[in-house]
């Protein structure tokens, strides 16, 4: 399938990946030295800039994306900004020495996030590698409103926060490269912060819901296969294998829905490919248009050793709003092999989504979530 870009843009900076909400109005571009951040609109238009004083190394913007907040100086700082650069709080940690370079503190802040109705802040922080503490910080004060510790499982854990589409319920990601992957449930209840470990999702990558969130899909990491599962107990509905058995290509983390029956997910060689969901088989790869697949030796002359086989310039994509989808493209072939500057691409519309049931206000399935927890 062969489609065309709707918007294209080129840029010198670094992009951030970040738990984008579904229907987000922003994606947002990181500078090469990653102090500034810009807030840029479906169109590719910037919209809001900030400047931080130190590199970046996780942020997160509000639901209308007139507020930053910013994890900086290898996890020891956290700031929070408003769109006009005014500091409105900040917490910084004393500094031990880097002890891991996978792990910029020992004791330093992880991750952070903005619920979608903008009232709680949620942020996290190690604590000798042994426990991490997740917070919630009330919107006004910025002060903790709840917390809770949680054993680090493997000793050295990086967390990130990824949020189910019914705003009540929070996927908790714990990854320690070759050591293992393990996903939690997050639920406030306003008194407590209840946490699940869900066992059939270890060693797999964070949860792609749907946009509904009654399901969703997670890729293994042992054996590159994707996997759907039901929201939330958890009955695995079905398993797609890789694309091609005797290739090296395996699906790497970008996914979204396109459909209510179709998955677009990425390979570790840069292709698209549309999941038929409910046969849980590859229905068709998506071209776009200017960035086909092209024989590795073009994109990477200077690699050796290199199979024959293809692979294009993409890097990752995610959903951007309803029918919109941005990837994010490296400008191969570089003649600098340490270059940022890569390519934003806006694509997507009614000749690739498809009926895609939207998220319900009584949120069904995060109720099933509650009850199951024994609480009223």
């Amino acid at each position: 399938m062969l489609i065309l870009p709707k918007h294209e843009r080129q840029i010198d900076w670094s992009f951030s990946f970040i738990n984008q909400p579904i229907n987000s109005k922003w994606a947002t571009i990181v500078s090469g030295d990653r102090k500034k951040v810009t807030l840029v609109d479906r169109n590719l238009s910037p919209k809001y800039e900030y400047q931080l004083p130190d590199a970046i190394s996780c942020l997160a913007t509000s639901p209308e994306g007139d507020m930053l907040a910013a994890i900086m100086a290898n996890g020891n700082h956290l700031a929070i900004v408003t769109a006009e650069n005014q500091l409105v709080f900040e917490e910084q940690l004393p500094n031990p020495p880097v002890k891991f370079s996978h792990l910029h503190n020992k004791n330093g802040f992880q991750d952070c996030w903005f619920d979608a109705d903008g009232l709680r802040f949620w942020c996290m922080k190690l604590i000798e590698f042994k426990e991490v503490e997740i917070q919630i910080r009330d919107t006004n004060s910025w002060q903790i409103k709840l917390k809770l510790l949680l054993k680090n499982p493997f000793g050295w854990s990086s967390f990130s926060f990824h949020p189910h589409p019914e705003n009540q319920i929070l996927a908790l990601s714990a990854a320690a490269g070759q050591d293992g992957q393990q996903i939690y449930w997050l639920y406030d209840d306003g008194m407590k912060i209840h946490t699940v470990e869900v066992p059939c999702l270890y060693d797999t990558t964070p949860p792609e819901f749907h946009p509904a969130g009654g399901e969703f899909f997670v890729i293994n990491n042992y054996d590159g296969q994707i996997s759907r599962f039901t929201f939330p107990d958890c009955n695995l509905l079905g398993i797609c294998e890789c694309p091609c058995e005797d290739s090296d290509d395996c699906f790497r983390y970008s996914m979204c829905y396109l459909s209510d029956n179709r998955l677009l997910v990425n390979t570790d060689e840069g292709r698209m490919y549309i999941i038929d969901i409910d046969k849980m088989e590859i229905s068709d790869e998506l071209i776009l248009s200017g960035h086909e697949p092209r024989p590795c030796k073009e994109l990477y002359p200077t690699l050796k050793d290199l199979k024959e086989q293809l692979c294009s310039d993409l890097d990752c994509f995610y959903r951007f709003d309803s029918d919109s989808i941005l990837s994010v493209h490296s400008q191969l072939p570089s003649q600098k092999p340490d270059s940022k500057q890569k390519t934003l691409v806006i694509f997507g519309g009614k000749e690739l989504f498809g009926s895609l049931t939207k998220v319900q206000q009584s949120a069904p399935y995060s109720k099933l979530f509650i009850q199951s927890l024994g609480i009223s």
